[in-house]
């Protein structure tokens, strides 16, 4: 017996789908493969369906599903069909669709291709762990296939419970995959496998057959984890004479550790993405080059670069390395031991500069998102994050237009959203403050006092406008209080904004003006006398 996957016909229309099992939040795997399979449906006129394969009942949550969906809108992956948008192929999700499988289910019994199975699940398990202990993978030993249609009626008429296998017959399954080329596989390594459970409901093997058929799917995009789930499904269609999809395996997405990506780990959820501040521009950007390259190189694809490059033929069979976070695994779990669903806005920029490695491509495509989106789409994105700090909220509503002239003049400077606050705070900081011992000692040592007072007098003189002018004047500060590096950039900044810390002192001065500037410098060390004592 020798099975090949491509007897397909090119000609039907292209129709995508992602199915995923509503158990936890959207990973970046499972939104890897919604988004390949989205661009795949756009960039060929195609369609592209959402199908929720919740027939494992324990463990399927409705606030899985909605989480999923919000996510994949966050993303901007919108289905043509799902049980959201409806479509001529519902219902689409699997647990409405159980008489479906039933019917395919009673042709395989009447054409003797499945049987009855009353094995429990206790005698499997057992079984499986003596090959276990053998050192063995395990293959159902056939006990049930031979049972007579009168003992499984007598034993089913008792009320005995029963799944219903498949049965296997030796030979070869070749799978002629459109990105991991031609694979062979053993089907005396499979064994007899369930099609539906014991409780009625169908397995994962024969449930997206069924449906993938009902909903006229011609290409299974998925990750290559699913590979060895492939010869079952094949097995399956041509057992029920139906025509076969054609498939893409793509890479697995490995860590800086080079171990697989968890859909389990917390730190591996889309939206924790969204909550550290990242465009969903960048982040779909920064995905879609985890096991594809573009053809022309560039890996910037804003707008509709992306449905309109995308393809199967540029899809890498190597392992794709989300370089995110840093290698150190137990950093990350540390931090987000306990935020719900694994994402939280209440990270703080120090945590965030401790998990993650600052080189990664999504910090560079964020910023390039950032700076060279268009305001007018930016703006809503920038706004919402803007609006969870109440200070400044109230700013926003007091003068939007001043923030929205604000973040344009910094926004070429922020990795992300998270920077943004502080730097917003800095502008429009009204009185400033030194809090801490530490700052305070920088402008009450003499030296410190002087930097900052012949900077105020050569700005005064100056007038500077650009950073480069700003930038001109700090180095003659420097010459002539003969100092340099953190003895005179220090004192400038404290004595301009209280802080240590902050955006570039040449760009912060010329977007707030060197008034604003004086006015500052004058009112902090005016002020100094009553803060050391």
């Amino acid at each position: 017996m020798n099975r090949n996957v491509m007897k397909t016909s090119d000609s039907l229309p292209i129709r995508t789908r992602f199915a995923p099992s509503p158990t936890g939040g959207l990973h970046v795997g499972a939104a890897r493969t919604a988004l390949f399979n989205f661009l795949y449906a756009k960039a060929n006129q195609g369609s592209f369906i959402v199908r929720i394969e919740d027939t494992d009942q324990e463990r399927s949550l409705p606030s899985a599903e909605e989480e999923i969906f919000s996510a994949l809108e966050w993303l901007g992956i919108y289905a043509d069909e799902s049980p959201v948008a409806k479509g001529p192929h519902a219902p689409y999700r699997q647990s409405e669709r159980l008489s479906i499988y039933q019917s395919y289910a009673k042709k395989l019994l009447e054409q003797g291709l499945v049987y009855p199975c009353f094995c429990s699940d206790e005698e499997l398990a057992k079984k499986q762990e003596e090959a276990k202990v053998l050192g063995r993978p395990y293959i159902y030993d056939k006990k049930c296939s031979s049972l007579s249609s009168q003992e499984v009626l007598e034993r089913q008429e008792k009320g005995e419970k029963y799944a219903i296998r498949f049965r296997v017959e030796s030979g070869v399954v070749i799978i002629k995959d459109l990105v991991q080329g031609n694979v062979k596989f053993d089907t005396s390594l499979i064994g007899d496998f369930i099609i539906t459970k014991s409780n009625g409901f169908p397995s994962y093997n024969y449930a997206v057959v069924i449906d993938d058929y009902e909903m006229k799917i011609s290409h299974i995009i998925r990750g290559v984890g699913h590979l060895s789930n492939t010869p079952r499904q094949i097995l399956i269609h041509q057992a029920l004479g139906l025509p076969l999809p054609f498939y893409a395996h793509i890479s697995e997405i490995v860590g800086k550790d080079r171990k697989k990506l968890s859909k389990r780990r917390a730190d591996s959820s889309v939206l924790l993405f969204k909550d550290l501040g990242f465009l969903p521009t960048a982040f779909r950007n920064y995905m879609a080059l985890l096991g594809w390259y573009p053809r022309d190189g560039k890996e910037f694809l804003p707008e509709k670069r992306l449905e309109e490059q995308f393809d199967l033929i540029h899809c890498s069979k190597s392992p794709a390395m989300f370089d995110f976070f840093t290698a150190e695994r137990e950093d990350v779990k540390g931090i987000i031991e306990g935020s719900k669903n694994g994402h939280s806005s209440s990270f703080t920029p120090e945590e965030i500069r401790k998990i993650t490695d600052k080189k990664s491509k999504l910090f560079w495509l964020n910023h390039l998102y950032l700076s060279r989106t268009p305001m007018d789409q930016l703006w809503k994105d920038a706004k919402i994050w803007i609006s969870k700090d109440e200070e400044l909220r109230q700013i926003l509503i007091a003068d939007e237009t001043r923030v929205y002239q604000a973040f344009d003049s910094i926004r070429g400077y922020l990795g992300n959203l998270v920077e943004l606050t502080p730097f917003l705070k800095e502008l429009f900081r009204k009185e400033i403050k030194i809090h801490t011992p530490s700052t305070m000692e920088i402008l009450t040592d003499p030296n410190g006092r002087m930097v900052a007072e012949e900077f105020a007098a050569r700005m005064k003189n100056k007038n500077p406008q650009t950073p480069e002018d700003y930038t001109k004047l700090i180095m003659e500060t420097g010459e002539k209080t003969d100092t340099k590096g953190r003895h005179l950039f220090m004192p400038i900044r404290v004595a301009s904004t209280g802080s240590t810390e902050g955006l570039e002192l040449p760009t912060l001065f010329s977007i707030l003006g060197h008034q604003e500037i004086s006015r500052r410098i004058g009112s902090v060390l005016g002020d100094l006398p009553s803060l050391s004592s």
